[in-house]
């Protein structure tokens, strides 16, 4: 329920605070006076198109900020928006800009109005809402349905998940089955890259050590002359192996003098151990040596060939786990083709029998609801009314199987026709109040504003509808905009509406705290000023 308004700079309002009561809130006041002001605040806070001409004072932003109080039934419908007991609902139009706000966090407007459609329904004469529109129909429908059946809501909570689980399979294999072709292709094109590579058996580093053998076979001649050389000028007659021969006899003859040499002779043994492993390699090494052509050619051929596929793949062994990768993935995809046929198999043998229970029990609601709205018509003075909820079969989509709209007629001489092309002002507003009174145990909202619900009415309509008014107000909160002092006389909460017009216009409310205050609103209403016999007829009216 709506606890409480705040309104600041909007329109006519300077600023106004109004607190609401839980049951029936009606407003009266002069035409023009700014009933209607209200209720467009009510509005816009929650979520409807407005400009910054809405702004009274230019120099600051308006605000409407409405406070919601929910009940444990209403925190169920909630859950998924997480809220507590109250919710703060702000939105604050400046100059430039507009900021809407939940529970002080900023939002953006489709939040607003997402929330909007758990709080509050809003009727004018210029105004469709829920009720009215053919795609809500389904949900009023299964909200009933829920209330009367146990098996219901969890057959429609079974049937979405199965839904949500077939569409995405048969998206999978339509997707399967229309690259079957090109997957084909595919496979073919990374089998031949895999193979081009495989065949090629290159491994890690092979290019490196390439590279340094053929450096070593584009040189052997020169090798084998440098390393021959230094072998004679090590090894040979009078080379540096001798040389150190006979430096070491003289050390060793020195020894005998002074043993500190001990330390040079050893460095001595090893120099020429060095030396003489050096010149025996190279002598061994230059010998070995030798022109190979082929082996030259073989290696340049090698080379060539990696050359070629990094050229074409870029990093080959990166490129060769890439490919098969993507292999193993399509491959994977013809595989998995049998399982999710067969998985969408099951998937749909679930949807069609749950479609079938939801159908039949959605067939055997909308009689019953039919009946109870039409009886609520007949209340409302539409003695000649006939209501039908319509239900026929349609193509499966996420509400199943189902196409459903209200169909109604208040003339005896008329056909059924869509709920949504009724025309008449008086006769939608009952239709409405009808249809709310019915539903007012499983609607989603917790309240509903009727702007001027009585237009079009008078007389024993006046009062079947503010009958109607009261008794829906029993488990809704109800807020009415009226002329009509049958109407008002039912009410909970009676707020006057004023308009004053000093140096500005400022739009004025006043909550009619005592009988006496509510008598003279009343009376006031009945004959646009207080007499003895507007007073005794707002006494009446009272006490019924």
């Amino acid at each position: 329920m709506i606890k409480s308004v705040l309104i600041k700079n909007f329109i006519l309002i300077d600023e106004l605070f109004l607190e609401f009561e839980n049951g029936f809130n009606v407003l009266t006041g002069e035409t023009g006076a700014g009933k209607s002001i209200i209720l467009k605040a009510i509005d816009v806070a929650l979520g409807a198109r407005v400009s910054k001409d809405v702004i009274f004072d230019k120099a600051k932003p308006a605000l409407i900020e409405l406070t919601f109080l929910h009940s444990k039934n209403d925190l169920k419908n909630l859950n998924k928006f997480d809220l507590s007991e109250e919710t703060v609902i702000s939105r604050e139009i400046g100059a430039s800009s507009q900021k809407c706000r939940i529970n002080g966090a900023l939002v953006n407007l489709d939040a607003v109005k997402d929330l909007r459609e758990y709080l509050v329904d809003i009727h004018s004469q210029n105004q469709s809402y829920t009720y009215v529109m053919p795609k809500y129909h389904i949900e009023l429908l299964d909200a009933y349905c829920s209330s009367v059946d146990c098996d219901f809501s969890k057959n429609r909570s079974d049937f979405a998940l199965f839904y949500s689980e077939l569409t995405a399979v048969s998206k999978k294999l339509l997707s399967l089955k229309e690259n079957n072709s090109k997957n084909e292709q595919e496979i073919d094109f990374l089998k031949f890259q895999l193979n081009e590579i495989d065949s090629a058996q290159i491994y890690e580093n092979e290019e490196d050590d390439l590279n340094r053998e053929l450096e070593i076979l584009s040189n052997i001649q020169t090798l084998k002359e440098t390393t021959w050389s230094v072998y004679y000028s090590l090894g040979g007659d009078d080379g540096v192996n001798d040389a150190l021969s006979k430096m070491y006899s003289l050390l060793s003859g020195a020894l005998k003098y002074d043993k500190k040499l001990d330390e040079v002779e050893n460095s001595f043994i090893d120099a020429r151990e060095n030396l003489k492993f050096c010149s025996d390699y190279l002598r061994e090494y230059s010998q070995n040596l030798e022109d190979n052509p082929q082996r030259l050619s073989e290696v340049n051929e090698r080379l060539s060939l990696i050359l070629k596929l990094k050229r074409k793949y870029g990093n080959i062994f990166e490129a060769r786990e890439k490919f098969a990768r993507q292999l193993d993935e399509i491959e994977g995809d013809f595989v998995s083709f049998d399982e999710l046929e067969q998985k969408r198999k099951e998937l749909s043998d679930n949807v069609a029998s749950l479609c079938e229970k939801l159908s039949s029990v959605r067939k055997k609601c909308a009689k019953e609801l039919s009946k109870l709205i039409v009886n609520q018509l007949r209340e409302l003075e539409l003695s000649k009314a006939q209501f039908e909820i319509q239900v026929k079969e349609k193509q499966l989509d996420s509400k199943g199987i189902d196409d459903v709209e209200f169909f109604i007629t208040t003339n005896v001489s008329s056909q059924l026709a869509p709920l949504a092309r009724v025309a008449s002002g008086g006769e939608i507003s009952r239709v409405m109040l009808a249809i709310k009174t019915v539903f007012a145990n499983v609607d989603m909202v917790s309240s509903i504003i009727f702007d001027e619900i009585d237009t079009g009415i008078s007389g024993k309509a006046s009062n079947a509808v503010a009958q109607a008014i009261s008794n829906l107000s029993k488990n809704i909160q109800v807020f009415a905009i009226t002329h009509q002092p049958i109407i008002a006389a039912k009410a909970d909460a009676h707020f006057v509406v004023t308009k004053s017009q000093d140096e500005t216009t400022k739009v004025h409310v006043k909550k009619m705290e005592t009988e006496a205050d509510k008598l003279k609103a009343i009376a006031s209403l009945a004959s646009g000023g207080v007499s003895n016999i507007s007073v005794s007829f707002a006494k009446e009216l009272l006490k019924s």
